[in-house]
């Protein structure tokens, strides 16, 4: 769905650009690899916030976080590692936002 946007129209929320959607896609994939590295080891949980804060270099990444932030939360309660994981990515999202801020 993240390169064929005519699949991917089947699956766009109302309301949403498709070409927005799968730029969503794409940024998702980039966040459940880390997710994935981080839970098999390859990440560790001290070099996480310098992955973190690259992904949300990323102006599609952020905007995925600001939509989808709050779902990936409630998905990951109950889950330590996903919890930690998904604090972290807030606070990469936050701390960047803090920073175009403080520089406008």
């Amino acid at each position: 769905m993240s390169t064929n946007p005519e699949l991917a129209k089947l699956w766009t929320p109302e309301g949403t650009n498709v070409e927005e959607y799968m730029g969503l896609l794409k940024a998702n994939q980039l966040i459940c690899m880390l997710s994935l590295r981080y839970r098999l080891g390859f990440v560790r949980t001290g070099h996480l916030p310098w992955y973190a804060a690259k992904l949300m270099e990323s102006d599609v990444c952020r905007r995925y976080w600001q939509r989808f932030g709050d779902l990936r939360a409630q998905e990951a309660k109950g889950d330590e590692r996903a919890e930690h994981f998904t604090r972290v990515l807030d606070q990469a999202a936050k701390n960047h936002l803090q920073a175009q801020l403080a520089a406008a």
